[in-house]
């Protein structure tokens, strides 16, 4: 197939993102003449403008300029190819408009989407994410993903550095927060971790999103140690310039998970109702779960456990947490 140009489409969610960049370092390589453009998220492009072989990133937006409507007209028929990873009518309607040959990613098959619409949504477990993002690259001749790759701005580095001159070293992140209920473990018992590592000479970074207030607030009424940096209201970019500088983030299944891992920072994620199969962080990273039966239940998280328990983290002792954090770090 000769591609001279190709245009990949990703704009949600912050993690997803993240992993969709597994798949430019075989396309580089694949096509190494090739133009490469990106379609994401305001928040994201940032992340994504310096990576290499990228020619442009076009932020995706509700409306105006960077509206679904506007973008189609200036990327209209400009591709040999497009790469839909997003699999939603707004995805399918852009690649269609860029380019006359497309590949679409399909999460599930037919029977799997008609019982997701009745509620049925069963946990997606034979292969990690990455990987079932490359094999819509299968017919292309691509037999694997690379590894997810972001580009951190050189101004966002320096208000990283910034933000933690005269902390103290090595840094250790803990992120409490998860968009689901059910994703979540206990802020006091993150608390406790985050205090134990504090004692063992660890410097403390708060990691959380707008979203995160309530989960935030157990966690700072738990905790005794004081905090290096909070990086609760940092842009995206600053956030991920702030990820790169830790020694380990301890985190829930969640976005900053995988702004740590594209640059080899090592995360313990705890979890509870997602796979880890699908989910896990890569090496030196681990995926801390209990491993009971009713694990995953879910591909997302809820707000609510099925069983009514919430046994998968609510099960999930401090102390072997803690003594997974210390092998990390050690």
């Amino acid at each position: 197939m000769n591609v001279e140009s190709l245009l990949v489409i990703r704009y949600s969610a912050l993690g997803d993102i993240v992993l969709a960049t597994s798949l430019l370092e075989p396309l580089r390589r694949r096509f190494p003449g090739a133009r490469i453009e990106l379609v994401t998220s305001a928040a994201a492009a940032p992340l994504l403008e310096g990576l290499p072989g990228i020619a442009a990133v076009h932020r995706l937006g509700r409306r105006g300029p960077d509206g679904p409507r506007a973008l189609a007209g200036r990327l209209r028929g400009r591709f040999d190819l497009a790469i839909d990873l997003q699999e939603k009518v707004k995805s399918r309607w852009l690649a269609l408009l860029a380019a006359p040959r497309r590949l679409l990613y399909h999460r599930r098959t037919t029977g799997q989407a008609l019982l997701a619409l009745l509620g049925r949504d069963r946990p997606l477990q034979r292969a990690h994410a990455t990987v079932l993002y490359a094999e819509v690259l299968r017919p292309l001749g691509i037999e694997g993903p690379g590894r997810p790759e972001i580009a951190v701005p050189a101004a966002a580095r320096a208000r990283a550095g910034s933000l933690l001159a005269g902390a103290r070293r090595p840094l250790v992140g803990i992120a409490p927060g998860a968009t689901w209920a059910t994703k979540r473990w206990a802020p006091e018992r993150f608390a406790a971790v985050a205090d134990a590592l504090h004692d063992s000479g660890h410097g403390l970074v708060l990691v959380a999103g707008p979203g995160d207030a309530a989960a935030v607030g157990a966690f700072r009424a738990a905790l005794r140690a004081p905090l290096e940096a909070d990086l609760t209201p940092l842009p995206v970019d600053v956030l991920a310039a702030v990820l790169g500088e830790l020694k380990l983030l301890v985190a829930c299944d969640s976005g900053p998970v995988h702004l740590a891992s594209a640059q080899g920072v090592p995360a313990l994620v705890l979890f509870g109702p997602t796979s880890t199969v699908r989910w896990a962080p890569p090496p030196p990273g681990r995926a801390l779960s209990l491993g009971l039966d009713c694990q995953p239940c879910s591909n997302h998280g809820g707000e609510r456990c099925p069983l009514g328990h919430h046994d998968c983290l609510g099960r999930l002792e401090v102390e072997t947490v803690l003594g997974a954090a210390r092998e990390l770090l050690s």
